[in-house]
């Protein structure tokens, strides 16, 4: 990906499809500027060290196992981000995944959503509602209930950047997936960044954003467009075992275009 977006012709070969020769992706980054890339793991710690030593961002997916294991998971990531020389442990760009579902009153969101987990292909079978609840972000009541404890997360992960929910799971028909989607956006929502902005640290950075991305290159100033050739010359190396090809000796990540 990076290498797509940031090099305007690129020759590539890899384990698992088909080489790339004198290929050029399109469309071009907007701005010049390549998305912001997250890398996302439920269990495995290599994916937390391949976003580190880019750089990237780090999404714990953490919807079926204990706090426990995420925290060493993000623990790990925001280690080695710091090892590689992107900033401080804190510094790294960390997300949350998070499933709901949601009533008025409490027990009438469990009483309605007991038939799906009951009868889920993931959570069915196995663990009651009741400790699946427990033991993993699964959280079945009321807005306010799912408010405090999506507010309390980072009390076991650190400040973080992105808390992303699922919604449309356990085969909750349409109609209850888009009254769930108007309740977390009207009612959670809008309270839940309040929370999480509160005593945030100012060294702790906002999510990365495009708007964001441009202004950091460029400076304030009129909105640049995309142009053919915006992207030549930039270049990645580094000693990275995730890479295809090996890289030049003692060679170092970098993203080092500059405006002619």
């Amino acid at each position: 990906l990076h290498k797509l977006w940031r090099e305007d012709v690129v020759d590539w070969e890899g384990k698992f499809r088909t080489p790339l020769q004198g290929f050029t992706s399109t469309p071009r980054p907007l701005d010049g500027i390549a998305p912001f890339v997250w890398h996302g793991s439920i269990r495995t710690p290599e994916i937390a060290e391949q976003a580190a030593y880019y750089g990237d961002g780090f999404f714990a997916n953490n919807i079926f196992w204990p706090k426990e294991h995420y925290q060493r998971l993000i623990e790990l990531y925001r280690q080695r981000y710091a090892h590689y020389g992107h900033g401080t442990p804190e510094q790294a760009i960390v997300g949350l995944g998070g499933q709901v579902f949601m009533a008025a009153k409490s027990q009438d969101a469990v009483n309605q959503f007991r038939p799906y987990f009951d009868n889920a292909p993931v959570y069915g079978h196995g663990p009651s509602m009741e400790d699946f609840t427990e033991m993993t972000p699964l959280t079945v009541g009321s807005p306010q209930q799912v408010i405090d404890r999506y507010a309390a997360m980072r009390e076991h992960y650190g400040d973080y950047q992105r808390q992303l929910f699922l919604i449309d799971h356990a085969g909750l028909p349409l109609k209850t997936v888009l009254e769930q989607l108007d309740i977390l956006g009207s009612e959670v929502v809008p309270v839940l960044r309040k929370e999480l902005a509160k005593d945030r640290p100012a060294s702790v950075p906002d999510a990365p954003t495009h708007a964001a991305r441009v202004t950091a290159e460029f400076g304030d100033g009129p909105t640049r467009q995309a142009r053919p050739g915006a992207n030549r010359g930039d270049n990645l190396t580094g000693d990275s075992p995730y890479q295809d090809s090996p890289a030049p000796a003692g060679a170092a990540f970098g993203l080092a275009r500059k405006e002619a």
